[in-house]
């Protein structure tokens, strides 16, 4: 009876289990470092171009409001594209209130001015 190449099965078992976790571990380390995440938020809110979000995080020193201690998936690029989305979207919903708005007391002005 052959064993072939691992003649002690506890020795090759052992070899095994630890390329498991030694895979395992990269894999989550890829994963804990990678802006995936950032990336898929910034393009459902389509936020601006996706090259302005880094693949893995890392540390730049003009950001304004994004700051922390440690690499982070932001960069300065990304908080102009932040900032002017909002402003895109705050002007967007001041127009579209302010249009019913118009309308609401237009139509009560009518009214009003039908009675008298």
């Amino acid at each position: 009876m052959s064993r072939g190449i691992c003649p002690r099965v506890n020795s090759c078992g052992s070899f095994w289990i630890l390329s498991a976790v030694v895979f395992a571990v990269s894999v989550i380390d890829a994963d804990a470092y990678s802006c995936h995440e950032v990336r898929t938020a910034f393009q459902l809110r389509q936020v601006g171009p996706l090259n302005r979000v880094p693949e893995t995080p890392g540390t730049d020193v003009d950001l304004l409001v994004c700051k922390h201690q440690g690499p982070s998936c932001c960069t300065r690029k990304m908080e102009e594209s932040y900032q002017f989305a909002v402003k895109r979207e705050t002007l967007h919903n001041i127009h579209s209130y302010s249009y019913e708005l118009e309308h609401l007391i237009s139509g009560h002005l009518d009214a009003f001015q039908g009675k008298c």
